[in-house]
């Protein structure tokens, strides 16, 4: 096995079925958003999640952000913004 192979398998584990879970996704912060912890459109989806996610003390949601998450548990964190 490679290097590449031992850190894509880090990042991204697989259950015990194999699925693979991936360590981060891209989104962006709805229009809307206002205040608190915001929803995030995933990239590739077409409406935002119902779920609302926690972010890193040192970023500061905004609407229409374009956002790292990177996973925590069996959920997600908003990282911060990409620019």
């Amino acid at each position: 096995m490679s290097d590449a192979d031992d850190l894509f398998n880090i990042l991204n584990p697989d259950d015990k079925q194999g699925n693979t879970f991936p360590a981060f996704r891209l989104g962006t912060i709805p229009t809307g958003y206002t205040s608190g912890r915001p929803t995030v459109l995933f990239d590739g989806e077409t409406t935002a999640s119902s779920r609302k996610y926690p972010y890193l003390s040192s970023y500061t949601p905004a609407a229409n952000d374009k956002v790292l998450l990177g996973r925590v548990g069996n959920g997600w964190a908003i990282l911060g913004k990409i620019i």
